[in-house]
């Protein structure tokens, strides 16, 4: 649940709802001499950064009314329009910063998109690769000669691991001086490795004492 995007949505939400009246309390206490009036514009604009720009709208809503309450309560104004004027002035200051903030989110994100995509495309070998038609070893845009796994390793995320198909073990175990077998090798060994796999040697040294001539 915790991993869910709308809970975490929810959550900041309510941390900073939270700290926009924690911070209306702490203006009205200490009167509005001091002004706290900046502070306010900070979970705005995480808001705007995290969330989106309309929870933005929200907490600058909320922002001004919190602001509006512990402004009155602590002093009175000579005119009560006074008082619904500098919130007017407020909220604009609050939206504006998070118009402003969620629409510079916006255009790094746009700015980014390319840069990931050339790096997909640069992790991702295509065209034309030229390689060995006998060893297969592939030749890099320097001119050095590379085995296959060594190249991609390098250019891709992949990574290889080794072993033998069944057509290879049959191959192997033909040059191999043993006749006996009843059946395909690669039926009776099956997928094996390359340290599974004895040498040609061990092979022609147990031929040699064990298979009649």
């Amino acid at each position: 649940m915790k991993d869910d995007p709308l809970f975490k949505r929810n959550s900041i939400l309510v941390v900073i709802s939270l700290s926009v009246v924690v911070l209306g309390f702490v203006d009205y206490v200490t009167g509005y001499e001091l002004g706290f009036f900046l502070f306010y514009f900070l979970p705005i604009a995480v808001t705007a950064w995290k969330v989106g720009r309309i929870s933005s709208y929200m907490i600058s809503i909320l922002s001004t009314m919190v602001w509006f309450l512990s402004d009155i309560l602590s002093h009175p104004y000579s005119n009560v329009l006074f008082a619904f004027w500098n919130t007017i002035m407020r909220l604009l200051s609050f939206l504006i910063i998070a118009y402003f903030t969620s629409k510079i989110k916006s255009l790094l994100g746009k700015k980014l998109e390319p840069s990931q995509d050339l790096l997909r495309q640069v992790k991702t070998p295509n065209g034309l690769i030229p390689i060995c038609a006998s060893c297969k070893k592939i030749r890099d845009d320097k001119g050095d000669w590379q085995r296959i796994e060594e190249y991609f390793e390098e250019r891709t995320n992949a990574q290889f691991t080794h072993g033998l198909c069944p057509e290879c073990v049959d191959k192997l175990l033909e040059e191999a001086p043993i006749d006996t077998l009843p059946q395909p090798a690669s039926r009776l060994v099956g997928p094996v490795s390359k340290q599974a796999l004895p040498s040609r040697k061990s092979f022609r040294g147990r031929s040699h004492g064990v298979l009649p001539k």
